[in-house]
């Protein structure tokens, strides 16, 4: 006569099963939740990059050009590479695009200095190599003031300035790293180009 209940050794197997299933059910929760804040601290540390410029300074009530990046992101950003882009050539820094820009006006310029003209104001400049932007803030990293001595450069500059897009690679806390070539496109990548100085 055969027994078709549980006997000792269907019912452990049974329960081993269970104790399994409920391991794999709790290993893909922990999974889930785990993911779900790698995203969480990602999304609360996204720097991004944007980058414009002006012709004009309200505070200073000048007609100054100024280039500015902004990080209208929520984390900070380190810029670990720049290039400039000018009428579709890559240029590697601000003094090469800027020969290809106005080389005639900016030596004409010099030439001004060099021949002992007093400058209140002139040109300003900041490096941005490995400098940190804070999250919701922007630094300006090139100016240059209007005067009769700088006419010539500054409504060359004027006229060239939105012509030229910096390729820009930064990384967050996290050491994630993005590429900004227009404002509103950004591109995570690997790691950023070490930069030759």
């Amino acid at each position: 006569m055969s027994n078709s209940g549980f006997t000792s050794q269907k019912l452990n197997l049974t329960l081993a099963l269970c104790a399994v299933l409920i391991s794999v059910a709790s290993f893909y929760a922990t999974y889930l939740q785990a993911s779900a804040a790698e995203k969480q601290v990602k999304a609360m540390t996204l720097p991004l990059i944007q980058q414009y410029s002006g012709n004009y300074d309200n505070e200073a009530k000048a007609k100054i050009i100024t280039f500015y990046l902004e990080n209208a992101g929520v984390g900070p950003a380190l810029i670990k590479s720049v290039s400039y882009n000018y009428q579709g050539v890559e240029y590697p820094n601000r003094t090469a695009f800027l020969k290809a820009c106005c080389d005639k006006e900016f030596k004409d310029y010099r030439q001004k200095l060099n021949n002992g003209v007093e400058v209140k104001f002139g040109i300003l400049s900041s490096k941005l190599l490995n400098t940190i932007i804070p999250a919701q803030t922007k630094i300006k990293h090139y100016q240059i003031h209007y005067s009769e001595l700088a006419n010539g450069l500054w409504k060359k500059l004027n006229d060239e300035r939105f012509k030229v897009k910096l390729n820009i690679c930064y990384c967050s806390l996290l050491d994630e790293c993005y590429v900004t070539k227009k404002n509103g496109v950004v591109e995570p990548v690997a790691s950023c180009p070490v930069e030759q100085l």
